[in-house]
């Protein structure tokens, strides 16, 4: 028995294929996982597709290279042989709708995570035909159910190490690690310029915070260039960290960041931020109308925000009532629930793999 994890993009931008390895392995089933090294930090995984120095923000590049990694992929199932599949992404799972549809019916497993292409007319019913012959869909988020076909069923895999979640509810309260200036951290894939920004102008310059912005990602140097610009001494730019440092750095932070733009594309999801937050028990900030917007309501988790132009203020509002032990029992009650959703989903690829 072998298995092909199937991912869009390079490892660390898709911290979940960790959640496959480890079902997998738990299983004794052998894995390869086939990715397209967009920035050269794969150039070690032994199956990768690169597109070198590709300007992929050019739309005819970018498809161009979506077709050759598909082909790329094809080829190295076929040289394989895998009995099993898990395909991350809507776009590789229409442009190997064929194959998956013929020859790996019943054997695959489709990983959905961002809104994209199968909400076009002319893609949808070729995803919908993908998802009937598919063994299971899976989501990481149940705002994602609004955009997909309801007829079929959909588990939920959580953004987070299960591991991590676990010990994170039988172990006791941090303490807080509330500062002056109060830290908001944005940390891991730094995109979003238009939200980000927004933070930026609304708290920068401000001597009552420190926004920190730990990671990589396409608007990084955008958002460093503009706070540099206007002078900000407040606000910084660390880039790259390794992941056993991820712990520390939020640990010390008295929010995280998780305020995205208010679109159809970022309202349904559910962030990695947001388990980070609930597993080291920091406050959030979301955007109003989102998925994660109605749990930090529901649970009080933090701060909804809108434009941010009154974040100052709804900040403050919400440390003037901050009860940590009450907010502590609060993030583990939400993710207790989050745990309860993964065991499903983890007891699904286990059979997937045993059948």
């Amino acid at each position: 028995m072998k298995a092909a994890i199937i991912i869009l993009g390079n490892s660390w931008v898709c911290p979940y294929v960790n959640t496959y390895r480890r079902i997998l392995e738990k299983q004794g089933c052998a894995y390869d996982v086939i990715l397209w090294d967009r920035d050269g930090s794969d150039a070690a995984a032994p199956i990768r597709y690169s597109s070198g120095k590709a300007n992929l923000a050019n739309p005819f590049v970018k498809t161009f290279h979506y077709l050759k990694y598909a082909d790329f992929i094809k080829r190295t199932i076929s040289e394989n042989g895998y009995d099993r599949l898990v395909v991350s992404g809507p776009h590789l799972a229409i442009l190997l709708s064929g194959l998956l549809r013929k020859k790996y019916k019943g054997r695959y497993v489709i990983d959905y995570r961002d809104i994209s292409v199968e909400q076009h007319l002319l893609l949808g019913g070729v995803y919908s035909k993908v998802l009937e012959d598919s063994y299971c869909n899976v989501i990481s988020s149940p705002g994602f159910k609004e955009y997909l076909p309801a007829e079929y069923d959909y588990l939920i895999s959580h953004n987070f190490n299960i591991d991590a979640a676990v010990e994170s509810l039988n172990g006791t309260f941090p303490a807080v690690a509330s500062s002056s200036p109060l830290e908001i951290l944005t940390i891991g894939y730094i995109r979003n310029y238009s939200s980000n920004v927004k933070i930026i102008q609304s708290l920068g310059g401000n001597a009552g915070y420190s926004l920190n912005f730990v990671g990589r990602g396409d608007a990084a140097a955008s958002l460093q260039e503009f706070a540099a610009a206007k002078g900000y001494a407040n606000v910084g730019f660390k880039g790259f960290y390794k992941k056993e440092a991820e712990a520390a750095i939020v640990s010390s932070c008295d929010f995280i960041n998780i305020f995205f733009p208010d679109d159809v594309e970022h309202s349904p999801i559910m962030s990695n931020r947001f388990y980070l937050a609930l597993i080291h028990k920091k406050p959030v900030i979301v955007t109003r109308g989102s998925v994660q917007a109605a749990l930090v309501k529901e649970y009080g988790l933090g701060v909804v925000a809108g434009d941010c132009s009154n974040l100052d203020v709804d900040i403050k509002d919400f440390c003037s009532g901050y009860d940590h032990i009450a907010f502590c029992k609060k993030c583990n009650e939400l993710l207790a629930l989050f745990v309860d959703e993964h065991r499903v989903f983890e007891q699904a690829v286990m059979a997937f793999v045993q059948q």
